[in-house]
């Protein structure tokens, strides 16, 4: 290096000062147009040229002078750098140093941040409106850009905003059966123009109320399915079967035996069984056939549900005989909504149908009767009517016909407890009452139009010398409710 020198006021020898040998910076890769503190060291003044100062280039041009060995400058406002020299200015004009070999590079680094991980909900199938937690992951923050906040879309559309150290949201699915929403997150970085992409979504599916039924014809187990949130039952008990007939004790009048009872119904709303559990059910049998003139029908058998149970119906009564044929009958049997109807012998004496229990208001209603006339007792046959649901109380009929003790159903009685009318199954009647002198009597009511099975149904009465008819098997209904 040339060393420039002159001779001043009389011969004195002035030389340059010398750049600064080295440059440092508080910091290297910084945020946009950010402060960072540029010094240099290693100056010297020449002879007879002490420091007066120093110019500071950025990337060759100059950005003044300053007396201090430092300065604070400013990082690009933008991913890039700015290279800085320095040059020492003397107190000779003239005797400056060269520009500085040593250099410091600010750097302005800034990278976006990283995608939320883990977005989920707390369920993805929830009801009609419905609401879950939204959850996700804290994401991490880019270099120079820490995480600001998050941004969540719905279906691409933006949602809301949260604060950078909240990770849930409470959010709504639509009001529409099947449909959904996609839920994304993205991460905001303090830089803007910096968030992050758009998390994985998690998609949020409303459903109106469902329900899976099950029916059963014979005892087993029924486990709660693990996403029930209700169970409703309805219980019907078997029917009875229906009295033998006989003779009179006389041999002179034939005596028809009494109608079974029909099983009675139970509901059960909301009954209380944990998802996953396993309730026993017991299915009422129906009463069997009885043996021999005379004989008491059976009683039907009980259904269940775990607690929740329905008797079966009562038994048609015994047959009663005597020499005045006018005094023998058969009762029907008690049942649920339907009682058996009661035997009709020659004679005016008939037997009382059982009583029918009604569910809902707590009142009975009788099977029917038939009354008999003397004078036909050779050309009409005496019977009684069949219990009928919601039919008249023991109301007694003419003899010259057919009885029959209509009745109607209502929905509750004839379906179950989920209210859902089926067509399929539903409680039958009590039984007829036998016939007298071997004809045939009307069956009780059991909803007039309606189609399907009926179960529980009461076993007929047997006419003379007959025996009576098997009561029907009950049956349980169970449906298991979700998006409630």
């Amino acid at each position: 290096m040339a060393t420039f020198c002159r001779v001043l006021n009389g011969g004195a020898l002035v030389t340059a000062c010398t750049a600064p040998t080295q440059l440092t910076l508080g910091a290297n890769d910084v945020g946009f147009d950010e402060t960072v503190t540029l010094s240099w060291s290693g100056a010297q003044g020449g002879a007879g040229n002490p420091i007066a100062g120093y110019e500071v280039y950025r990337d060759g041009m100059s950005l003044g002078t300053v007396t201090q060995a430092s300065l604070d400058v400013q990082s690009p406002a933008q991913n890039g750098s700015y290279t800085f020299t320095v040059r020492t200015k003397g107190a000779i004009p003239g005797f400056d140093s060269p520009m500085s070999s040593a250099s410091a590079v600010l750097t302005s680094v800034v990278t976006a941040c990283a995608a939320p991980a883990n977005v989920r909900l707390s369920a993805y199938d929830v009801k009609l409106g419905g609401t879950a937690t939204l959850s996700w992951n804290a994401a991490a923050g880019g270099a120079n850009n820490p995480v600001a906040g998050y941004a969540i879309y719905r279906d691409g559309a933006a949602f809301t905003t949260v604060a950078a150290g909240v990770t849930t949201l409470i959010v709504t699915a639509p009001a529409t059966d099947g449909a959904g929403y996609a839920f994304t997150v993205r991460a905001l970085g303090t830089v803007a123009g910096f968030d992050s992409a758009a998390s994985a979504a998690a998609t949020l599916t409303a459903h109106a109320a469902q329900h899976v039924d099950s029916y059963f014809t014979s005892s087993g187990t029924y486990t709660v399915p693990a996403w029930a949130e209700r169970v409703d039952v309805t219980c019907i008990g078997a029917g009875a079967s229906g009295t033998n007939g006989g003779f009179s004790q006389a041999g002179e009048t034939g005596c028809p035996g009494g109608g079974g009872g029909s099983g009675y119904i139970g509901h059960a709303f909301g009954v209380a069984v944990a998802p996953g559990a396993q309730v026993a059910v017991t299915v009422g049998a129906g009463g069997g056939v009885p043996s021999g003139y005379f004989a008491v029908g059976n009683a039907g058998g009980t259904s269940a549900f775990g607690a929740a149970l329905a008797a079966g119906g009562g038994n048609g009564g015994p047959t009663q005989g005597s020499a005045n044929s006018s005094t023998s009958y058969a009762a029907g049997g008690n049942g649920g909504f339907g009682g058996g109807g009661g035997a009709q012998s020659g004679g005016q004496g008939c037997g009382a149908g059982g009583n029918g229990v009604s569910w809902t208001a707590g009142s009975t209603y009788g099977g029917g009767r038939s009354a008999g006339n003397p004078s036909l007792i050779a050309i009409y046959a005496f019977v009684g009517g069949g219990g009928a649901m919601n039919g008249s109380d023991g109301t007694t009929r003419a003899a010259s016909a057919d009885v029959v003790n209509a009745g109607v159903m209502t929905a509750i009685e004839q379906t179950y407890a989920f209210q859902d009318v089926s067509t399929a199954r539903y409680l039958g009647p009590g039984g007829r009452g036998g016939s007298g002198n071997g004809g045939f009597g009307g069956y009780g009511g059991d909803g007039s139009g309606r189609s399907g099975t009926a179960y529980g149904t009461g076993g007929a009465g047997g006419g003379v010398l007959g025996n009576g008819a098997a009561g029907i098997s009950g049956l349980v209904a169970v449906r298991a409710w979700r998006y409630l």
